[in-house]
């Protein structure tokens, strides 16, 4: 049976922070021990985009974020011109603005690589329905499957810490 594949943008990776939100971090904590439990069920996937966000980040929330990436079971996607090029697309195509070419470049990379979710924070641009409506009509005129964009609380069921 194929694991599902879930493609990390970099706010997962972030939100396990001291100084993040503690209920999204917990929600987050959470959603990693999930995904560790049942590793049967579950790939992960970064990419050149979200390496860049956290080493980009550094100042800001420290080498933590680096050092948990390197714990975690995941795979690091080599860079792609046909994820950049379908990022620029969607850009072109008004998914979101190219200001959030980064963001858009996280879908594609997961899109390419034939990922089912793209796991984000970010649910101003992403995780939600007008966003995913959008990548997926492209997707379906390029020829590419359909993306889930969600919160790791989606794979909780709503729990934290089993309450």
């Amino acid at each position: 049976m194929r694991k599902t594949r879930l493609y990390l943008d970099t706010s997962p990776i972030i939100m396990i922070g001291p100084d993040q939100d503690p209920i999204r971090r917990a929600i987050t904590n959470e959603f990693f021990r999930i995904v560790d439990e049942q590793s049967d069920e579950y790939e992960l996937f970064v990419s050149p985009v979200t390496l860049e966000e956290l080493r980009d980040g550094i100042e800001k929330h420290g080498e933590g974020s680096i050092l948990f990436l390197n714990s975690l079971e995941c795979a690091r996607l080599a860079e792609s011109n046909e994820a950049e090029k379908l990022a620029v697309l969607y850009a072109t195509d008004g998914v979101l603005s190219k200001v959030h070419l980064n963001d858009l470049r996280h879908v594609a990379y997961a899109v390419i690589l034939h990922c089912d979710y793209v796991v984000t924070w970010n649910m101003r641009h992403l995780a939600n329905d007008k966003t995913v409506g959008r990548v997926n009509a492209v997707n379906s005129a390029e020829n590419h499957g359909k993306i889930f964009i969600a919160t790791p609380e989606f794979f909780t069921g709503g729990t934290i810490y089993g309450k």
